[in-house]
């Protein structure tokens, strides 16, 4: 399940989506967009905060790992 959190800052350059875990039922990512490329630049999880690897939630937006 996908909800959209419209959370603007830095001069509505980016919004909050929180995508549902595959994995833990009820836990949301919230994943961070640009909204100038389309792609994710950040989320709460622990595989973006602690690993700096995309997760699933960042995946189902999009993610380019050029930035």
């Amino acid at each position: 399940m996908i909800k959209l959190e419209i959370s603007y800052n830095d001069s509505d350059r980016y919004e909050t989506i929180s995508i549902e875990s595959k994995i833990r039922e009820g836990v949301f990512h919230k994943v961070v967009k640009d909204l100038e490329t389309g792609k994710a630049v950040s989320c709460s999880c622990k595989c973006w905060s602690k690993g700096n690897k995309p997760c699933f939630g960042m995946k189902t937006i999009g993610y380019s790992e050029s930035g």
